[in-house]
């Protein structure tokens, strides 16, 4: 039997994925740095009126949706809401909080399908369903924070028939992701002036 302190009960990171992080945050940086030295006035000017426009409530909603498609994620808000003015304590919290509730739709709507065989079968065969199956919360915070579609996570957990309370304190982890993510942005940002 497992006990919480147990190494063989905690998922593991592979050196890979290590590589594959920091590579991610080296490119987010250059990525941005390249568009802050050839296009900073434009996307400033843009995503300035986006921020006056619509406010925190539009930019939440705009982190929601972006966060709520595998794939697509928080990082092109998170870009438009530090170039638009928005200060990074306050993004950072804003974009933590769109995270969690994009998490708990997505996971609604795997609970909405929990059990079908087929989803099942496939989230098994990806290796998916293993993970989630075996470490819950911790297979949702590795997710949360390595380089793999966030989404597809959060929805498996509600197929698998996860408790809610595994997923929210999975997905808590997320903010660690959200806030090098910001870093990043903010130093490609500065390195592109």
């Amino acid at each position: 039997m497992r006990t919480p302190l147990d190494s063989a009960a905690l998922p593991t990171v592979s050196v890979s994925t290590l590589v594959r992080v920091g590579l991610g945050l080296v490119a987010i940086i250059g990525l941005v740095a390249i568009v802050g030295a050839l296009l900073r006035e434009p996307i400033a000017t843009f995503s300035g009126s986006l921020v006056a426009d619509y406010g925190l409530p539009g930019l939440f909603a705009t982190l929601f949706v972006t966060d709520s498609v595998p794939g697509l994620g928080f990082q092109p808000a998170l870009f438009l809401g530090f170039t638009g003015g928005v200060l990074p304590g306050t993004l950072l919290v804003l974009a933590w909080g769109a995270s969690l509730c994009a998490s708990v739709f997505v996971y609604s709507v795997g609970r909405s399908l929990r059990g079908r065989p087929a989803l099942v079968a496939l989230l098994l065969r990806w290796r998916i369903g293993h993970w989630l199956r075996d470490y819950g919360a911790r297979a949702i915070a590795v997710a949360s924070v390595a380089p793999v579609p966030f989404g597809l996570a959060t929805f498996g957990a509600g197929v698998m028939g996860l408790g809610l309370r595994d997923l929210l304190l999975g997905a808590s982890a997320r903010g660690v992701k959200i806030g090098f993510t910001l870093l990043a942005i903010m130093a490609g940002w500065g390195v592109g002036a």
